[in-house]
Order: structure tokens, then C-alpha cells, then sequence
């Protein structure tokens, strides 16, 4: 681990640009994982851009005060060139989306991850899958790299390690886990305050929206498989973005005898996102590689180039096979 923090270090102090970023349509682990490494790189007075596919939701606004995160869909600086690049949470450089574009031949990549399908193409690679969250990985990093923490940072890695580990309810959860949290506590970083910037702080819009998918879940496989969709349609309804339906997958387990949950968000006529969670031995990650996704055994994610109809059709054709096997 010291050979390969410090071989990123020398790289962060002797870049002139430097870009920030991770999967499509980030989470939690990775907002706040990003931000904290932005703030660490500010101290080395290194120019960095935090930059993704997706806006974030609104639930982790809070961690931005800067307004630091950008999209690449409003980016105008095309032919921006950054000579060091750290991508977050990607199994491989096609999950950053439209990002992957600004990643040229001269850009060394920093790869950093704590998942097991990642395929280490970075010029660094550092992907620890013992790790609970990326916060974890972020947050020895800059201990290590001698960064005196803020309450700003503590917040923004206590955030990202809580949503990743399910507020320490998955079974990614190890005393490593909350060893880092109970340290983060001591720089300041609020879990009360946290928690409800994160889970008590919805829409009315949002709420109406979960009580309709969860009023038409659906369940098969004498109901071991809970389905929820989110049609283009029903964002437009309850006029909410599609950004503030993360965490909604996780309800589908809420109900006796499921064992494993999936949400169809429909992202227009020919992509659907699929949002995987499982219990016990199934292993979601699994499935979600073979379309390109990827994830934690019990926690996935993919994005299928297919109609809504026809992508959960083949997901839950797919999940049967797998009890079966």
C-alpha cells in the first residue's frame, strides 16, 4: 500500500491538470470520495476538475458547497487536457461514459477502487476489495499523504462510506469500516447531521413517487424476485429527476422473502438502468458484468441499450437461470 500511495502522491505533486471522476450517474461513495481528493489536491495547490456523466442528486448537494462537481453534458471545455486523471469506482474506462473522451493517450490514470470485477487499466492501480466504501481508500490516502482533514472532508468521506455500506447494514461492513467513521466523528463530521441531509430530507415529489412504484412492485419466482419500474413517464408525472430514485431499489427487500430486488429505471425508448440488490448468497455483481455493469455481490448495477419491456424480460430471465443453478 506506502509504494503505490506514494507513487500517487509523486504524480498529484507533479501534475499541471488534473481530473477527477467516476462511474455514470455517481453515488454517494463516489461524490463524496471525489470531493475529499479534490480538497486534499487543493492543498497541494494542484488544478483539479471534479467531472462526470450525470448530475448528482440532490441528496448529496449538501457535500458541495462549492458547487464543484460538473457535467459533462454542460462542460464546455471539450478539448480540456489533463496529463493525470483518478477514476473512482470503474470496472473499466467505458463505465465513465462520455468522460472517457477527455482521457487521452498523454493522461496517466490513477485507477482506484474497492470492487473485484475492475479490470486494473490504469497506469496506477490501487483496488482494495476488502474496503467497505472508495471513502475508506480515500481516506488512508490522504493520512497517508500527511493531510490535516476538515470538518469538510471528514463529511464528505463519512458520507460516502455510510451510503456505501448502507448506514452499516451490508455485509461490506467491516470494523475497518467503522474505525474510519468513529475517526471521521473526531474531525468533525456530524453522523446526525449526515443522515438527514442524506435519508430524511426528500422531496414531497419523491415520496409520492416511491409510494407509487412501491404500490405496483411486482414479485416472481414464488416471490423471491421483487420488481420495480420507473418509467420515463412517471418522472414526468411527479416531476422529479431521475437522479432522486437512488436508494429506492433498496425497498424491494423490505418485503418478506425476497431475496432479490431489482429496479428498471427507463432513461428513454432504447436504455433502461438496472439497480440489483440481493440477499445472502446471490450474487448480483455477477449478472450486472455480463452488460457491462458491475458492483458488490449483493449490490449491482448495469445499463442495458434495450426497451423496458425487453430489458426486464432478459434481467429476470437471467436471475431465474441463476436460482436454478
Amino acid at each position: 500500500m506506502s509504494d503505490i500511495f506514494k507513487q500517487i502522491i509523486q504524480l498529484a505533486v507533479n501534475s499541471r491538470k488534473i481530473l477527477i471522476t467516476s462511474h455514470m450517474d455517481p453515488d454517494g461513495d463516489s461524490i463524496g470520495s471525489q470531493l475529499a481528493l479534490k480538497d486534499w489536491l487543493e492543498s497541494l495547490s494542484a488544478e483539479s476538475k471534479i467531472l462526470n456523466q450525470g448530475k448528482i442528486s440532490s441528496k448529496y448537494l449538501f457535500l458541495d458547497d462549492k458547487k464543484t462537481i460538473e457535467s459533462i453534458d454542460e462542460f464546455s471545455e471539450k478539448g480540456y487536457a489533463a496529463d493525470l486523471a483518478f477514476v473512482l469506482e470503474c470496472p473499466n474506462l467505458e463505465r465513465t461514459g462520455k468522460i472517457k473522451k477527455l482521457i487521452t493517450d498523454k493522461c496517466k490514470i490513477v485507477n482506484l477502487d474497492h470492487h473485484p470485477d475492475n479490470s486494473s487499466f490504469g497506469y496506477v492501480n490501487y483496488v482494495d476489495t476488502h474496503a467497505g466504501a472508495l471513502g475508506e481508500i480515500i481516506y488512508e490516502l490522504l493520512s497517508f499523504a500527511g493531510f490535516q482533514l476538515t470538518k469538510n472532508a471528514a463529511t464528505r468521506l463519512y458520507a460516502a462510506i455510510i451510503t456505501d455500506t448502507g448506514r452499516f447494514s451490508f455485509s461490506n461492513t467491516t470494523f475497518r469500516s467503522l474505525k474510519i467513521c468513529s475517526e471521521l466523528i473526531n474531525y468533525g463530521a456530524d453522523p446526525k447531521e449526515i443522515n438527514h441531509q442524506i435519508y430524511y430530507n426528500n422531496s414531497e415529489s419523491a415520496l409520492k413517487l416511491l409510494g407509487f412504484t412501491l404500490q405496483n412492485i411486482k414479485t416472481y419466482n414464488e416471490g423471491k424476485i421483487a420488481c420495480m419500474v420507473i418509467k420515463q413517464e412517471d418522472l414526468e408525472n411527479f416531476k422529479i429527476s431521475a437522479g432522486e430514485t437512488e436508494g429506492l431499489v433498496d425497498y424491494s427487500l423490505y418485503l418478506r422473502g425476497a431475496e432479490v430486488g431489482v429496479l428498471f429505471t427507463q432513461k428513454n425508448d432504447s436504455l433502461t438502468k438496472v439497480s440489483l440488490r440481493s440477499q445472502n448468497s446471490f450474487d448480483v455483481s455477477s449478472l450486472a458484468r455480463i452488460f457491462g455493469g458491475g458492483g458488490h455481490r449483493n449490490a449491482a448495477g448495469c445499463t442495458i441499450y434495450q426497451d423496458l419491456n425487453s430489458t426486464r424480460d432478459l434481467i429476470l430471465q437471467k436471475i431465474e437461470e441463476q436460482f436454478k443453478l
